[in-house]
């Protein structure tokens, strides 16, 4: 972003700004009762029982995504469709839905048999409604992110936060088990389903196939790719289940819902409102180089540190969020802790892929790391829940790598600039590693998990800064202006910032 940014330009800055400052005060409103609804869960529910829903979970997540089929992204890329095609496409969302909920049910026993857990067969069937849930939110969402309505957008994000946090609570006070954990983010996503529905009402039309080929061309692929993507991403899941068993599944996801942490609270925060940018300005290049290597540099300086410094407290972290009793995840969040930065720089690629209707490119892609990742996992199941957390690491660079080739060649992006990018964040991150490790070092070890977290997360946070601070002072003072510009007004921020 630079200060030469025409009329135009900046009413797409000022734009991305309000997004940002909208999907900011959401997340900062329900983040307090998120957390505080998980700590809650941790306490009151066993790794048994996390696993058990995570064994659940694993065919809802993939047939989810068959059930929505890409409709919601070719709602938002296709700009050009009308009502009249909107219409045919709910339809088609309803059709798949129910489609996704009677494949969800007649496979629930072979998914018990499979866990080697019965209880699995009706937990199975009862997420499988959440499909229909899916049918009715598809094209509103995709109409509110095709009108950049971030208010919008905002606050079903919110609501379905709060709602589900409050379930989650009561049903584990009540001694739900593990119905807590599939009851909660179900009764979230239906409360923001409706609201969009509500904001954005599509009625039903028959579907014609000559109307709307060409969506459902590009909803295929999406959706194809997001399959393959659901698949290699659950399949460790899947493969800690099979080999480890249940307690091992459970304790492996709570590592990855930690690691996850940053990069959905901060890094999908920033892509919430990215997804629409793109779409908007896929047409023109030289405003997605840009938009790119500016959010680019804004995630590096973000995530590094946090990421980071995640896996650098992650014994004590695990200690002080769970107990003793988590102990073993402390491992497998470090490994995952580094990969959520490397997925979180290549969604965004990916997201810049899709806008630009690289949408074959992506499919192959997606089935290519799902042909390579469950080999890897397995492999390292062997050796525990860490070498599995592991493999994702070891393998990026063939299931990322070849998405950054063809972004860059599309806009004109050289790699040593995309380097040269990121260095202020890298050299930073490095500083506050090693102010991590020498106040390891120093601190009794009989300190409580607690007070040891909190030193080392403020001496490392002080050694990021200070770095920045001394070596890179006019990158910080340009994320400065740009934050004194969004306190005036939406268009002083374009002229005095980036």
């Amino acid at each position: 972003m630079t200060p030469e940014s025409t009329p135009h330009h900046r009413r797409l800055d000022a734009q991305f700004v309000g997004g940002l400052a909208w999907t900011a005060g959401a997340k900062w409103v329900t983040q307090a009762v998120t957390w505080l609804s998980m700590l809650i869960a941790l306490r009151l529910l066993s790794p048994s029982d996390f696993g058990m829903v995570e064994m659940a979970s694993v065919v809802g997540m993939l047939t989810n995504v068959l059930a929505e089929f890409g409709i919601g992204s070719a709602v938002l890329q296709i700009r050009e469709l009308d009502r009249r095609a909107l219409r045919q496409l709910n339809t088609v969302s309803l059709i798949f839905s129910t489609a996704a909920f009677a494949f969800g049910a007649a496979i629930a026993p072979l998914v018990a048999a499979f866990f080697r857990a019965e209880q699995l067969r009706l937990l199975v069937i009862v997420n499988s409604l959440g499909f229909f849930i899916t049918a009715v939110q598809a094209v509103p969402m995709g109409l509110l992110q095709r009108d950049m309505d971030y208010r919008r957008l905002s606050l079903a994000e919110a609501v379905q936060a709060l709602v589900q946090a409050v379930v989650l609570v009561a049903t584990a006070f009540a001694g739900f088990g593990y119905w807590a954990l599939l009851a909660a983010p179900m009764a979230g996503k239906a409360a923001s389903a409706a609201l969009a529905a509500f904001w954005k009402p599509v009625f039903y039309a028959l579907p014609r196939p000559r109307e709307i080929m060409a969506p459902m061309r590009f909803g295929l692929e999406v959706a194809m790719s997001r399959v393959a993507w659901t698949a290699y991403s659950l399949s460790d899941s899947v493969i800690v289940g099979r080999v480890l068993g249940q307690s091992a599944l459970g304790t492996y996801r709570i590592a990855i819902d930690l690691a996850s942490v940053p990069a959905e609270k901060i890094g999908m925060l920033i892509m919430r409102v990215t997804g629409p940018l793109f779409a908007h300005v896929q047409k023109d290049i030289a405003l997605v180089r840009r938009y790119f290597l500016f959010i680019s540099d804004a995630l590096a300086l973000a995530i590094f540190p946090l990421v980071v410094g995640l896996a650098a407290v992650a014994p004590e972290a695990v200690a002080f969020l769970g107990g003793p009793k988590w102990a073993a995840a402390a491992l497998p969040l470090r490994w995952l802790a580094i990969f959520m930065t490397l997925r979180t720089l290549n969604t965004l690629m990916t997201q810049v892929l899709t806008s630009l209707r690289f949408t074959t490119f992506l499919m192959w892609m997606s089935i290519l790391t799902f042909t390579v990742m469950p080999v890897s996992f397995f492999i390292a199941a062997h050796w525990g829940i860490g070498a599995v957390a592991a493999a994702w690491v070891i393998m990026s660079p063939i299931t990322m790598f070849p998405a950054a080739v063809r972004l860059f060649r599309s806009i004109h992006c050289g790699f040593r600039e995309y380097v040269a990018l990121l260095t202020p964040a890298a050299v930073g991150t490095a500083a506050m590693l090693c102010a991590v490790i020498f106040m390891k070092r120093i601190l009794p070890a009989p300190w409580p998990a607690g007070w040891r977290v909190a030193l080392e997360v403020a001496l490392g946070g002080a050694a990021y800064a200070g770095t920045l601070l001394s070596f890179y002072r006019p990158l910080v003072m340009r994320y400065v202006r740009f934050v004194h510009g969004l306190r005036k007004n939406r268009d002083a921020w374009a002229a005095a910032a980036i």
